[in-house]
């Protein structure tokens, strides 16, 4: 089941399986691919800063070098409360 983090470094994400991402998306193309990567993984982070789903792997690398800017807030709680709806969190 898809849950909300709220990251040391102010990012809000969304940790949510592959299989809910194709229930919820796959009417949409969504194939639970890392758009890092193109990897698969079983669960991953959906990223609403930039709107992407990260594997695992590819996420912690992210997050490492990850800077929250705040000027990006307003894409950020856009693009995190359409997919909380989506994902009923």
């Amino acid at each position: 089941m898809a849950t909300i983090i709220q990251t040391d470094k102010g990012f809000k994400i969304i940790r949510i399986s592959r299989k809910e991402m194709i229930e919820k998306l796959g009417h949409l193309g969504s194939l639970g691919i890392c758009d890092s990567c193109n990897g698969t993984d079983v669960n991953g982070y959906y990223i609403p800063v930039l709107n992407q789903w990260y594997c695992s792997d590819c996420y912690a690398k992210w997050h490492t070098s990850a800077t929250y800017y705040p000027e990006d807030a307003v894409i950020e709680e856009r693009n995190f409360n359409k997919y909380k709806l989506i994902f009923g969190l």
